[in-house]
């Protein structure tokens, strides 16, 4: 296993025993790896501390002012007792509100920050000239962004004629028009059959699993992707960094 993907597995708490063993043994016999492993052992431990003051101020925060409106309260009950209750419940409901952002994922903005539609990389479309077949009446809508057009045409493909990777674009139009288990069906189907496009299926099915907030399938299908795959390998690990 590629020594990078390793240090990733070891500090997402994802390696198996046999990883585990390979971990051990490069610790032993490779001081570039052990120097490595050290730093970014030591870098995580400084990011988690600073995490943590910066928790703790926050909260002493929020407790001096919890503090300061039971003092409140207590003082003025009498007359404006109804006032420092609700004026309570508005910190409880912020408090509420604070540390559900805090602690989850914003997964709309992953999606959005990470999803590119596919360009058309494999049927050539001469400026000018119009298309002289079903697929490349297909493909002249997908670069227009009439997807709705474009799946027409590639249905109307018969399935023997298709090419592998009419499955790969109608997933992606599927996706443009937020049909999504459309999408994932077809997507799911480049990845059985193994077809070209089957590392940028696994990309996609992540970034639909992101959208509808499924986070172990998203990380399931981004392991995949840095296990087997080159393709978007760097993006895929910091995707899921952000995810554990």
């Amino acid at each position: 296993m590629d020594k990078e993907i390793l240090l990733y597995r070891y500090f997402s708490n994802q390696l198996t025993e046999q990883e585990n063993t390979q971990l051990q043994e490069l610790l032993k016999t490779d001081s570039d790896f052990r120097q490595q492993f050290d730093f970014e052992s030591s870098l995580k431990r400084i990011i988690k501390d600073k995490e943590n003051k910066d928790l703790k101020t926050k909260l002493g925060g929020f407790e001096k002012a919890i503090s300061e409106k039971k003092a409140v309260r207590t003082l003025w009950y009498g007359n404006f007792g109804k006032w420092s209750i609700a004026a309570s419940v508005v910190l409880l409901v912020g408090l509420g509100w604070f540390f559900n952002n805090l602690f989850s994922t914003n997964y709309e903005e992953l999606y959005e920050n990470n999803f590119q539609q596919y360009p058309n990389t494999v049927y050539s479309i001469t400026r000018g000239e119009s298309a002289k077949s079903i697929e490349g009446d297909a493909f002249v809508a997908y670069e227009t962004g009439d997807f709705q057009k474009a799946l027409y045409n590639f249905h109307a493909i018969n399935e023997e004629d298709r090419n592998d990777y009419v499955d790969f674009y109608m997933a992606q139009s599927y996706l443009q028009i937020n049909q999504m288990e459309k999408s994932k069906e077809h997507f799911q189907k480049v990845i059985d059959e193994n077809g070209e496009f089957a590392a940028e299926a696994h990309w996609y099915l992540a970034l639909i699993a992101i959208k509808q907030e499924d986070n172990e399938m998203a990380k399931q299908q981004l392991n995949e992707l840095i296990s087997k795959y080159d393709y978007n390998k760097d993006k895929a690990i910091e995707l899921l960094s952000e995810l554990n």
